[in-house]
């Protein structure tokens, strides 16, 4: 095989994987941003619960 070609495919293959790395990572982050809103709307929920409590 040519090495021209042979680097070609190698810098593809490089850049495609640091795509896919970059991508997951991202996709986690956005979860931690769910769980994260997930949490805060249970601790506004029970805030208002308490304060509901406290107003009776």
């Amino acid at each position: 095989m040519d090495p021209f070609l042979l680097l070609f495919l190698v810098v593809i293959l490089v850049v495609l994987i640091f795509r896919l790395r970059t991508t997951f990572r991202k996709a986690k982050k956005f979860d931690k941003s769910d769980q994260i809103q997930r949490q805060l709307a249970e601790l506004r929920k029970k805030r208002d619960e308490d304060n509901d409590k406290d107003s009776v």
